[in-house]
């Protein structure tokens, strides 16, 4: 995403120590198998999250919160998610809007706008139903103004629990409760699926192989 330095990561993987107490979600184009987005869900460690770092809460935050509680970061979108618009796909195009209509999915996408938009909704739709099955109550996000305007202008509420930080340019901290993000109506709506691992998926392409 241009944040880091690739000369840090020989092997092409950008990792950093919070990795490891993470669970992580991707968006995979249904046709080409091309990666396009992601985030990662991170659990205190050591009775700290990664946005402590960077600026100091308001509050201090309670053994019960870092045991109910974890961080949204890393969200992005990759620009190669651009060269995937629906245009460039006529007949897959066609496909893709039947299954949406049939399946109750995320809707068609159009544009490259809307792609990039539905992409980053779905992966938060994946990050609160797994915090939901998981007994997880808040989530704390270090964001943009305009990241943060996005998400408000959606409906759902977000505390700011700290002052302005700088960290490749302006963040500010939040925080979001789990049970009125799932409770909004953006979901009734759309993105109905949520997310399966991956295992299941590298299991559903090797048996496509293997029939082929």
């Amino acid at each position: 995403m241009g944040y880091e330095d690739k000369e840090n990561f020989p092997e092409q993987m950008e990792f950093d120590e919070w990795d490891r107490h993470s669970v992580h979600f991707m968006v995979r184009h249904r046709y080409t198998g091309q990666w396009l987005g992601a985030l990662r869900l991170v659990y205190q460690n050591q009775a700290v999250f990664p946005f402590e770092a960077k600026c100091v809460p308001d509050q201090p935050i309670t053994p019960q919160q870092y045991q109910q509680s974890i961080e949204i970061s890393r969200l992005c979108v990759l620009r190669e998610a651009r060269r995937f618009a629906p245009r460039a796909f006529p007949q897959q195009e066609q496909d893709a809007e039947q299954v949406a209509k049939d399946s109750g999915n995320i809707r068609y996408l159009h544009t490259i706008k809307n792609q990039t938009r539905s992409i980053m909704w779905g992966l938060y739709r994946a990050a609160v139903v797994y915090s939901a099955r998981n007994d997880i109550k808040q989530w704390y996000i270090l964001v943009t103004p305009s990241l943060a305007y996005a998400v408000k202008k959606e409906g759902f509420e977000m505390q700011q629990v700290g002052g302005a930080c700088d960290h490749r340019g302006q963040r500010i901290p939040y925080a979001l409760d789990v049970e009125h993000i799932l409770a909004n109506p953006l979901w009734q709506k759309d993105y109905q699926l949520d997310y399966r691992k991956y295992s299941e998926l590298l299991e559903q392409s090797v048996a496509k192989r293997q029939r082929a």
